[in-house]
């Protein structure tokens, strides 16, 4: 993403940076191929750890609208999920965020966003942010409002959510005013 966020960003108890291939065992352990993990993700569990390395491949080779971060937990430099975002106009950005089932419920996703909104915050030229989630995704939802985001829209047959089935499912669009 133009303006890019700092490609390492440090809290209390994580750091997000950016995923090296060297992440693609962790990433597929602990996240890619738990079906609990990737149930409202857009994409399916991945097979093997060589579609891991293949997708952070991707990730490291995105256009210039997009940022991926992995995070890491500040202690132990465990990678234990994923966190992004997109330019979706010139003053909007999507977010989106994964990780691993052993740290839910944790605070630590409410971390994630904290460090990412204050980051994106710090680009004068944003002034949105935005999420979707699954209309039964209700820890995601918690989550989002938890962190200032607002309910704007139900969207119908939104999104296929690969893990569940292949029919299109209805999100929740979230979004928050940066200024």
């Amino acid at each position: 993403m133009a303006d890019h966020p700092p490609d390492r960003i440090v809290g209390p108890r994580l750091v997000l940076r950016l995923p090296t291939l060297a992440d693609a065992g962790a990433l597929y352990q602990r996240v890619a191929r738990d079906r609990a993990v990737t149930k409202y993700l857009l994409w399916s569990p991945h097979p093997d750890v060589a579609t891991t390395r293949r997708v952070i491949a991707e990730k490291l080779n995105a256009s210039a609208e997009e940022r991926t971060w992995a995070v890491e937990l500040r202690h132990s430099g465990d990678v234990i999920g994923l966190t992004s975002c997109r330019r979706s106009a010139p003053d909007s950005v999507e977010i989106g965020y994964c990780i691993g089932r052993k740290w839910w419920g944790k605070g630590l996703m409410s971390e994630v966003l904290d460090l990412l909104l204050t980051a994106l915050r710090a680009n004068p030229e944003l002034r949105r942010v935005w999420a979707t989630c699954a209309v039964d995704n209700v820890r995601s939802a918690r989550l989002l409002e938890r962190a200032g985001f607002v309910l704007e829209a139900r969207l119908d047959h939104h999104a296929v959510y690969p893990t569940i089935g292949p029919e299109l499912r209805d999100a929740l669009l979230y979004g928050m005013a940066l200024r």
